[in-house]
């Protein structure tokens, strides 16, 4: 009798150990968690959702925990949700990391053109709308990623091109503040319906059509080519310049030479003339040059014939 009574103590005991254990969750900073019984909310005498914040709590054994990240996420246009189940087993959307890497999209201006856009969103839970967040939608984050692309392809479409905008493609480039702030709002209201708060949408790249960057390669190309064209004809235009400077000093140099001959051949000439025997030396240098002449023609006046 005391053998059963002992192993009756010792069952209750263990049962209530394994229900205290049960009994305790540990909620890491940063995340908040709710308790369903089986599959309802356990809520407050008012009504509302309980929610247990960072620490150490308590809950019936067959109350299932769920834990919702309430750090700042991003998710891309590309990006599909992650979920991942708790240490209680129990689904708990949002424990990790809720983007994957993200992708561009093409999206369709107001001209007509096809723009490539890369962006990301960011947003959190709202700690005040968990419930809503947990059961108004089967998967609260992959109709925010839609509704992310939907929003994008949207405004885009919807931007007004000012006249001096030279395309719907400068348009969004030169004011891309002012299309994430026109995506951000379009998303808002309902993100929060669904228990979600936007903090704000990055651009993080808008390409052009294939056209339009065809056409500026083509404009690179040919101003290098222009480029390279001008600095080919200013070297040649440098080397004809120095060429001809050459030829202006050796000319002037030749010029000079010959300046100086002449003055020093007038002033022998002059002393000879003093001394008086100029002409003798002009009749001697030309019976030195007609000596070594093969011909010599002779200007005489012509004979007249008289009848």
């Amino acid at each position: 009798m005391s053998s059963l009574v002992l192993g009756i103590i010792s069952g209750a005991a263990l049962v209530a150990v394994y229900a205290f254990i049960r009994a305790g969750f540990r909620v890491d900073n940063g995340n908040l968690a709710v308790l369903t019984v089986f599959g309802r909310f356990v809520r407050s005498a008012g009504g509302k959702v309980k929610t247990f914040g960072p620490g150490l709590h308590w809950r019936a054994p067959w109350a299932q925990v769920i834990t919702i990240s309430l750090a700042e996420r991003s998710l891309g246009l590309g990006a599909a949700a992650k979920t991942t189940a708790n240490s209680h087993g129990a689904p708990a959307t949002g424990t990790s990391s809720a983007s994957t890497a993200s992708a561009a999209m093409e999206a369709l201006a107001a001209d007509g053109t096809r723009i490539r856009i890369n962006a990301r969103l960011r947003y959190r839970i709202d700690p005040a709308r968990v419930d809503v967040y947990l059961a108004d939608a089967k998967d609260s984050l992959d109709l925010l990623a839609g509704l992310f692309r939907l929003a994008v392809r949207e405004q885009v479409a919807r931007f007004e091109q000012r006249p001096d905008e030279l395309a719907a493609y400068t348009a969004l480039r030169l004011r891309m503040n002012e299309l994430q702030l026109r995506i951000q709002a379009s998303i808002e209201a309902t993100a929060r319906d669904y228990g979600i708060t936007v903090i704000a949408v990055d651009l993080i790249q808008i390409d052009p059509p294939e056209e339009l960057i065809d056409a500026l390669n083509a404009v690179i190309t040919a101003e290098s080519e222009a480029n390279a064209l001008v600095a080919h004809t200013d070297l040649q235009c440098q080397q004809r310049v120095l060429s001809s400077e050459q030829a202006i000093a050796i000319a002037q140099a030749r010029a000079l030479a010959t300046e100086s001959e002449i003055r020093t051949v007038g002033t022998e000439l002059v002393t000879l003339a003093d001394g008086g025997v100029l002409r003798d030396y002009i009749d001697r240098r030309r019976i030195e040059l007609l000596g070594g002449s093969h011909r010599v023609y002779i200007n005489h006046q012509p004979t007249t014939l008289r009848s």
